[in-house]
């Protein structure tokens, strides 16, 4: 139990929560606090597949390099929709655009690291 709540705490840290954010009522948290707080649910689950819209929408500058460090590690697959850009470059391996004739792969956001 005592590992789970560091961990948690851990990983709540990463994501610039404060302390009084961990230890306090989600109630109280704004949206993109309690957006963050699902995401690490969906990590610390061990989920093999993410369907995300707009991931990075409502997260703080100072999250976003967290957010897109740990989508890019992320094991499995993500599947968003997402205009931010840095997302696209940093994260994604294949990225397409929705035109009126179909799905077009855009090979300008292709991540080659």
């Amino acid at each position: 139990m005592k590992e789970d709540i560091t961990r948690a705490r851990t990983y709540m840290g990463g994501m610039r929560f404060t302390h009084e954010e961990m230890t306090g009522k989600i109630g109280a948290l704004s949206g993109g606090q309690k957006a963050k707080i699902l995401f690490l649910d969906m990590v610390l689950r061990n989920a093999n597949v993410l369907l995300l819209d707009e991931p990075t929408r409502n997260f703080s500058p100072l999250s976003g390099p967290v957010v897109r460090k740990s989508l890019k590690s992320f094991t499995g697959t993500v599947i968003s929709v997402s205009h931010d850009r840095k997302y696209l470059s940093e994260v994604c391996d294949r990225v397409y655009r929705l035109t009126e004739n179909g799905l077009i792969l855009c090979h300008e956001f292709i991540n080659t690291d």
